[in-house]
């Protein structure tokens, strides 16, 4: 269980790791090249939907069974 508790943490650390890259585009790039912007954006909004997914596959894993 603690290994599984201490995936979802270094997860939700990529996680973060990622929206922080995201948000810099969104306050450099967007504002003045939005097509570059969407481009860049597209990988990171990717990793995050894979990782979302890692997450959610661990609490089902750590749910009790009924």
């Amino acid at each position: 269980m603690t290994a599984d508790v201490n995936r979802i943490r270094v997860t939700m650390e990529q996680m973060d790791r990622l929206l922080r890259a995201l948000e810099d585009l969104r306050l450099n790039v967007l504002p003045t090249n939005p097509q570059l912007f969407a481009a860049m954006a597209e990988a990171p909004l990717d990793d995050l939907r894979r990782l979302r997914g890692e997450i959610n596959q661990c609490v089902v894993e750590l749910a009790p069974s009924a």
